[in-house]
């Protein structure tokens, strides 16, 4: 079946009466999807910047060597070695070697002959110590990638939405032309009955004119519903098009008969339930953690900034000297501060807007799930009674046939009911339609996928 489908969809062969079920479209509507692609490859470039951002944490090895050789006699020689490892806020732990060799060696550089080896931290102090701009880089990418990330699935919501509607709505106008075909043969047959009875003297000339008219009109419905599935279809065959240089070609296909929303039970109540996983709230989420985060941050960097580098654990030739130590402080006092001042100034206004932004969409969402609760409930009562009125237009027709074959009726009040009972058919079928879609919006307000 899958193999035959794909044929059919690529155009491989002449399409035939297959059926398309509503998972494969699915699937292939978001493998097309050229919005879902592009969603994913912007998650993929806030990944990249987010892993450029780690690096800042990443071990570091500098080698370096100096000397001079002046009339083949070693002036000096200077060899270096340091190791740099990033942690969490802004301390960096460090070790180093270095052995010195020559005449004309700087005192502050002279090492024993084997060399010496130390170890250490770098550290700032104060508020840098943890809310550091590394740290903040990292944190601040991880938001990024999250936002991202909740885009992405906001755009496969809004597909899966589309999907549900193009093919519930393909459904509907195949099963009313499904009807009107039906209409038309019975009218073309009733037509060939009428005639031959007026032949026999049975019938009047009006009764064959009546039938005339009640075929043409039928003929007319069909045509015209044949526009609307054809139209549908083409929905249908967009999405599977996608972004993809591929030929689908449905005109031989049909839609499953079943549901697309299958076990459907309207919501007990109409109170909002839980909203996690909603995509809108994971992006004002994201983004108002990132903008505390800039906040704090901000202020630490507004401080007074002093700072250490401290070494000890000093090894030297075959000893070790603890009691020797290496360090360096020092204390940056900006005496105006401008930058750091207006840095702050616009992480605060930035984090405003992004709490008004929250409590918006949080409210709006809110409003929106009671909302799609109170009419799905309704648009099932309404179904429900256009069920009801969809079987007595039928029977109410089968009657009227029964009645115009024993010649109890007319042509034109079978005719009427002829009417009235296909557009029982439409209405429901569109109701279905609405339905389905409107609880597939229900559901996917607060799930991935149906």
């Amino acid at each position: 079946m899958i193999r035959a489908l794909v044929l059919v969809v690529f155009g491989a062969v002449p399409a035939v009466a297959q059926v398309l079920p509503w998972n494969e479209f699915m699937a292939m509507a978001l493998d097309r999807s050229g919005e879902v692609r592009i969603a994913e490859a912007k998650v993929r470039e806030v990944q990249a910047k987010r892993m450029a951002a780690f690096a800042a944490f990443e071990p570091r090895l500098d080698l370096a060597s100096e000397g001079k050789d002046y009339g083949n006699d070693l002036q000096y020689r200077l060899d270096r070695a340091e190791a740099r490892v990033g942690l969490p806020g802004g301390i960096d732990l460090v070790g180093g070697a270095a052995q010195a060799t020559g005449a004309f060696i700087n005192p502050e550089r002279k090492t024993p002959v084997e060399g010496l080896v130390n170890l250490g931290i770098s550290a700032p102090l104060g508020g840098a110590l943890i809310f550091s701009d590394r740290q903040y880089a990292w944190n601040a990418a991880s938001r990024d990638l999250e936002v991202e990330q909740a885009k992405r699935d906001r755009v496969e919501r809004k597909l899966r939405l589309e999907a549900v509607k193009v093919y519930t709505f393909w459904q509907a106008q195949v099963e009313v032309q499904s009807a009107v075909d039906e209409a038309v043969a019975v009218a073309e047959e009733r037509l060939r009955l009428v005639r031959e009875a007026f032949r026999l003297g049975e019938r009047s000339e009006m009764d064959t004119l009546e039938a005339y008219l009640s075929w043409v009109d039928r003929r007319t419905d069909a045509s015209k519903q044949q526009s609307f599935s054809a139209a549908a279809r083409a929905n249908v065959e967009r999405m599977l098009r996608g972004a993809d240089d591929v030929t689908a070609d449905l005109s031989g296909a049909q839609p499953d008969s079943r549901p697309v929303i299958l076990g459907f039970s309207p919501p007990a109540s109409a109170e909002p339930q839980s909203l996690n996983g909603v995509p809108e709230l994971a992006m004002v989420s994201s983004v108002l953690r990132r903008e505390r985060l800039a906040v704090t941050t901000a202020w630490a960097q507004w401080l007074p900034a002093p700072y250490v580098d401290y070494r000890m654990l000093q090894w030297g030739g075959s000893t070790w000297n603890p009691e020797a130590v290496q360090w360096k402080v020092g204390l940056a006092l900006p005496l105006f501060n401008q930058k750091a001042r207006a840095d702050l100034a616009g992480a605060q206004a930035r984090l405003r807007a992004a709490e008004a932004n929250a409590a918006s969409v949080h409210n709006e969402v809110e409003v929106l799930q009671r909302q799609l609760a109170q009419q799905v409930e309704a648009l099932d009562s309404e179904l429900k009674a256009l069920l009801g009125a969809e079987a007595a237009s039928y029977a109410l027709l089968q009657q009227e046939r029964r009645r115009f074959t024993l010649g109890e009726s007319t042509m034109f009040l079978l005719a009427s009911r002829e009417t009235k009972y296909l557009e029982a058919v439409q209405k429901r079928t569109m109701a279905s339609a609405n339905l389905q879609s409107l609880e597939a919006e229900r559901r996917l307000l607060t799930r991935p996928s149906l």
